[in-house]
């Protein structure tokens, strides 16, 4: 459970798509990948399963019991805590850093990423996943001079810094990266997600989450199946529009 403001809301995992398809686009590149806050390691265990071996960051006592399951390697620290971090990499050094859904909940993400780009080989890549803030339903609710948070999603109450493409693509050309390539994910049918998180968290809010309950859900399964791939076609005529996530693939010069 996340608490907001003494507001609690159920975390469900899901994992982020956008940057798995790129490490699927790397085959068979693998190596070793730092998973900067990496929440329970939904994600950091489906890269493992292409074959890479996964470190993750995370502080979350609720989070580091699974994620250390999940990941190769979990440091149990404060990602702003560098000389921590750093101390318990050692001499250790990665082929590949993972900030998914992370540097829109800091004050300083170019630092941040600078930072970490100290533990990564010369010619490594790195993956930025951040949320579009300039989407079609932040648009429409601009429009009507509605600015409003929400407890997940775009306009979750946890985001400090917002991004567009622009922004995404400065950010990591400031840190000194080449970029790779720009992907990102969609946001059609997936503006209706919100609801069926709402369903599936029904019931007494101080039970403890089953945050699974969306990633193994039938409507889920089938949406990724079948709604997907057609969502995602779509809204890439217009990604600054349409698109739910921005996703950055850079290289650290050699």
């Amino acid at each position: 459970m996340i608490y907001v403001n003494r507001k609690s809301y159920p975390y469900m995992e899901e994992v982020n798509e956008g940057i798995l398809k790129q490490f699927e686009r790397l085959a068979p590149l693998t190596g070793r990948v730092l998973d900067v806050g990496c929440g329970r390691a939904a994600l950091g265990f489906a890269i493992r399963q292409l074959g890479w071996e996964v470190w993750g960051v995370e502080q979350s006592d609720e989070a580091c019991p699974t994620a250390a399951k999940r990941v190769h390697t979990l440091i149990e620290a404060d990602l702003h805590d560098y000389d921590g971090v750093g101390n318990k990499l050692g001499e250790t050094r990665f082929d590949a850093l993972v900030f998914s859904d992370v540097l829109e909940h800091v004050y300083d993400p170019r630092t941040v990423l600078e930072k970490y780009l100290e533990f990564v080989k010369p010619g490594g890549k790195v993956l930025i996943s951040v949320p579009n803030a300039v989407v079609w339903t932040n648009r429409l609710s601009l429009m009507f001079g509605r600015v409003e948070y929400t407890d997940t999603g775009v306009m979750d109450r946890t985001h400090i810094r917002f991004f567009t493409f622009r922004t995404a693509k400065r950010l990591a050309t400031a840190a000194g990266l080449t970029l790779d390539r720009v992907a990102s994910t969609p946001y059609l049918a997936r503006a209706l997600l919100p609801l069926l998180k709402s369903r599936l968290s029904r019931g007494n809010s101080d039970a403890a989450p089953d945050c699974r309950a969306l990633i193994d859900s039938s409507g889920y399964k089938n949406y990724m199946k079948w709604v997907y791939p057609v969502e995602h076609a779509v809204a890439s005529l217009w990604r600054g529009m349409f698109a739910f996530r921005i996703i950055v693939v850079a290289t650290k010069p050699a």
